[in-house]
């Protein structure tokens, strides 16, 4: 299994991001060449040694005609504008510091029409997204509404495509990453001069452990934020192994307290087919202390849920102030879930609040297998803890049986098991 860590001691940002992979050993010609496979011209994408804080690695350097890169100042701004008049703003290709301004929906459009692998595109478009919902949720306005500065220049889009070619490049099996450095001070953007993390870094930040104040400027941007959220799949947990290589992605920035750069290391960990390897992947619990519902309001609730995209709905028993019995209602979900399953927490309980836990979930490796039976094609789970398998039966397979044959629901699920046991 090859694992990727991010070491972002000192930040993230984009184009510190396509140096450190590049120096890990990405091949810099064939991701221009994929790049190229864009509907975007005016660009030229190169690379440099360099040393920074006497430390060696590799500048990532986006140059666009009539344009200017500004990684360090405040490489990602979105405005939201009413549709109409951001459609104007694309068709003029009017713009502030020389950017060209695009909507979300025109960004996806160049991503999908390009004939990259289906797997880059949608990598490229679920890191827009993040930043589009952080920006939507910044302006108060919906996604779709949403009108990008910098991000629709064409450096961004550089910034976030490489990324998604490269991790599709190193082929990779796991990425890992520490917690992140977001800076602090100001920083100057579209909207003025505001605290650091900027407001769209704040929300998106709420995916991984984070710090601030480590340096005075913008540490961690809002493509830096958006990649970790999008590819990390656990943070600050061990990785063990054999290191293959390590990245150093080299920033713009001048800084005394800490080097401007980004540290990535590629770790081979042992791969155990059918063992009884863990994996955990980054979750959220969301809950809510409900005492005016009645049950089948509950239960609707509960459904609801489901359909938002929570993998696990439970219901908790629980006494509120004044001594008041309550059902406690939670649900887990993915980071990509999180907005839609408080949405339907406000939409469709009575409650006034909700609280969130950031988790990881570890799970051992399991399958579902379809076995002919004597009773029939039956759905089984089959996992495997310290060379053990198991194997159960699905439970709502055995219950169909039961109801057709009148034998009990558990002699049959034994049955089954015991078949598939004996192969």
């Amino acid at each position: 299994m090859k694992i990727l860590y991010y070491d972002c001691f000192a930040g993230i940002s984009g184009d510190m991001n396509l140096g450190a992979l590049v120096d890990l050993g990405v091949d810099a010609g064939e991701l221009v060449r994929n790049l190229k496979k864009l509907d975007v011209g005016g660009w030229e994408l190169s690379f440099k040694k360099t040393l920074k804080n006497g430390i060696s690695g590799t500048l990532a350097n986006v140059d666009v005609k009539q344009s200017h890169h500004e990684e360090g100042s405040c490489e990602i701004h979105s405005h939201a504008e009413p549709h109409a008049e951001a459609c104007r703003s694309v068709e003029s290709g009017a713009a502030g510091h020389g950017h060209k301004h695009r909507s979300y929906a025109d960004i996806k459009r160049i991503i999908i029409s390009s004939s990259l692998p289906e797997k880059v595109k949608s990598s490229a478009i679920g890191i827009f997204d993040i930043i589009a919902r952080a920006e939507a949720q910044v302006h108060g306005r919906n996604i779709d509404e949403v009108h990008f500065h910098e991000v629709g220049a064409v450096d961004s889009i550089i910034d976030i495509v490489g990324a998604a070619i490269c991790m599709d490049m190193l082929g990779v099996d796991k990425i890992v990453s520490s917690s992140v450095e977001l800076g602090g001070g100001t920083v100057k953007c579209a909207h003025g001069v505001l605290p650091v993390p900027a407001p769209a870094t704040a929300i998106i930040s709420k995916a991984f452990p984070s710090k601030i104040g480590g340096v005075r400027h913008e540490a961690t941007t809002p493509t830096g934020a958006a990649i970790i959220a999008a590819f990390a799949d656990s943070y600050d947990v061990p990785v063990s192994g054999k290191c293959l290589g390590t990245g150093i992605g080299i920033g713009h920035r001048e800084c005394s307290e800490l080097p401007n750069i980004l540290r990535v290391l590629l770790y081979e960990s042992p791969d155990k087919p059918n063992s009884a390897e863990m994996d955990s992947v980054k979750m959220f619990e969301v809950c809510a202390n409900i005492d005016d519902m009645t049950p089948e309001h509950v239960s609707a609730l509960c459904s609801r849920l489901f359909k938002a995209g929570s993998l696990d709905v439970w219901q908790e028993s629980i006494a509120m102030k004044k001594n008041r019995l309550a059902v406690k209602v939670c649900a887990l979900c993915k980071t990509e879930k999180l907005e839609e399953v408080r949405r339907v927490f406000f939409a469709h309980s009575t409650t006034l609040g909700v609280r969130q836990y950031p988790l990881a979930r570890f799970s051992i490796a399991r399958e579902s297998i379809k076995k002919n039976t004597e009773f029939g094609e039956i759905s089984l789970k089959k996992s495997c803890f310290n060379g053990v398998e198991r194997i159960k039966a699905e439970f709502d397979d055995c219950a169909k049986i039961s109801e057709r044959t009148g034998n009990p629901v558990d002699i049959i699920a034994k049955r089954i098991e015991n078949l598939s046991d004996n192969g």
